[in-house]
């Protein structure tokens, strides 16, 4: 009998651990499903900041480039959009990311004159032949090296580039029709930092007079300024519409806005999570651009209807425009070298 007692007992402890093995194998199946993704404890959150209103192309952009982040970190890395100039306009945003107060933020290009030379050939006027060879540009190899150039000169890390606007900038005012920079002698029109936009301005006879993008709307409805180079979109949804009556194509300038990220955020992240941000950001760029492009159709049809008048220069008005601004190229070629507007200009192709 005691001999019976002990096969029982032995029998029923190999049951136990043959079901014991069993069942933590098939735990290790389960982790190993694909269906389950591995998510870390630890949730990282990054605060982005940007001016644009929500109905804006840019910011359209920057909620994708969230979701996107979001999706491919498996839910680990969480970016927290700020818009609307809430936490940051142009230049405080690049201050932000320089100073490590802002983890990501955004700067139209030609905003970032004063921190760095590298965008400046962008604002060279009828650098780009069209917006979609720009992105040959800024996509391709140039774009790359210019990446380099700014993590060096304000130490702050570019992710990628945004089209925003919805197009070549328009050149519009509140007291008259313009056809040829003659009409435009002796106009104050809103300038940004860019010395080349300066420089053009001064060449087609207008009085350059720089003004923060926060207190644009105020300038144009006081009249402190008359007019200014702006691309649709950001005319329509900011409302300078109500202040301005008159728009000239003159289709000199298009700008990116460059989304840019503190060097301690960037370093804090695990190289699996940068590549992340950086994969987010090239679907972003691709997304954006067609965004943009309806977006700036669907403004230039607003501002119609809001009643400004759009004047089209003949071919003969177009070249003096184009002449007179062109003719400022040289004076900046010891920060924009001669060889790499050819290089620019080349890779449109």
């Amino acid at each position: 009998m005691k001999f019976k007692k002990i096969i029982s007992l032995l029998l029923m402890v190999f049951l136990i651990s043959v079901f014991a093995m069993g069942c933590g194998g098939a735990e290790k199946e389960t982790a190993k499903t694909p269906e389950t993704p591995e998510k870390t404890e630890e949730l990282i959150k990054l605060i982005l900041a940007h001016s644009a209103t929500p109905e804006n192309s840019l910011s359209i952009a920057y909620d994708k480039f969230a979701e996107l982040v979001e999706e491919k970190s498996n839910g680990n890395l969480i970016i927290e959009v700020h818009g609307s100039g809430t936490i940051a306009g142009d230049q405080t945003a690049v201050d932000g990311v320089k100073m490590a107060t802002i983890d990501m933020g955004s700067s139209a290009s030609n905003n970032m004159a004063g921190y760095t030379d590298a965008f400046l050939f962008a604002d060279l006027p009828y650098i780009f032949d069209s917006i979609e060879s720009s992105h040959k540009v800024w996509w391709g190899e140039i774009g790359e090296e210019l990446k380099q150039q700014v993590e060096k000169d304000i130490n702050a890390k570019v992710l990628f580039y945004v089209d925003t606007g919805g197009g070549f900038r328009v050149l519009t005012n509140n007291q008259k029709v313009v056809k040829t920079p003659d009409d435009l002698k002796g106009m104050k029109l809103r300038a940004t930092a860019s010395p080349i936009e300066i420089a053009m301005l001064k060449a087609w006879g207008a009085n350059p007079t720089p003004v923060a993008w926060p207190e644009v709307y105020s300038a144009l409805e006081q009249k402190v300024v008359n007019g200014e180079s702006l691309h649709p979109g950001w005319i329509y949804q900011a409302k300078h519409y109500e202040a301005l009556k008159y728009m000239t194509e003159v289709t000199a300038m298009a700008n990116v806005h460059v989304a840019l990220m503190s060097q301690k955020a960037w370093n804090s992240l695990t190289p699996e999570l940068q590549q992340v941000i950086l994969d987010a950001g090239k679907e972003t760029q691709e997304f954006g651009a067609k965004v943009d492009a309806e977006k700036g159709q669907e403004a230039m049809q607003s501002l119609l209807e809001a009643g400004l008048e759009m004047y089209k220069p003949t071919p003969e008005e177009f070249k003096q425009w184009k002449d007179l601004a062109v003719a400022v190229w040289p004076e900046f070629y010891d920060k924009v070298p001669e060889e790499f507007i050819k290089r620019v200009i080349e890779a449109q192709k």
